[in-house]
């Protein structure tokens, strides 16, 4: 991550002339950077606005979302089934992924009901 500062000397050079390479070079940061700098029009930003925002990634769809209401089913009616079982019969049901995308979920649901069932 570069700093506001890089960004106001890569704006400074390339408005006295400097070549973008070169600016690259004095800046220490790739000409890659400098061009896409120019395109995002990062250099022209009010360096005061530069506000950041950092937060949760939204959840990727996974091969395994049209089987997890199946595997809470099953979960909620037998809690002791193992994931290696829950995956056979996710991959009957045409699954197509592979066996650590259901272990890593069956996990997480179990440790999601421990906690509604912990005492308070």
């Amino acid at each position: 991550m570069h700093g506001i500062e890089k960004r106001l000397l890569v704006k400074r050079y390339l408005e006295e002339g400097v070549s973008k390479s070169a600016t690259a070079r004095a800046a220490g940061i790739s000409r890659r950077t400098v061009y896409n700098w120019i395109r995002d029009g990062e250099l022209d930003r009010d360096p005061d606005d530069l506000t950041v925002q950092y937060g949760p990634r939204p959840p990727r769809p996974t091969l395994l979302d049209p089987y997890k209401e199946m595997i809470d089913g099953r979960l909620s009616d037998f809690p002791q089934l193992s994931a290696a079982r829950l995956f056979r019969e996710v991959r009957e049901a045409g699954y197509p992924g592979g066996y650590g995308q259901v272990k890593r979920y069956v996990r997480k649901v179990r440790s999601e009901i421990r906690k509604v069932n912990a005492p308070d």
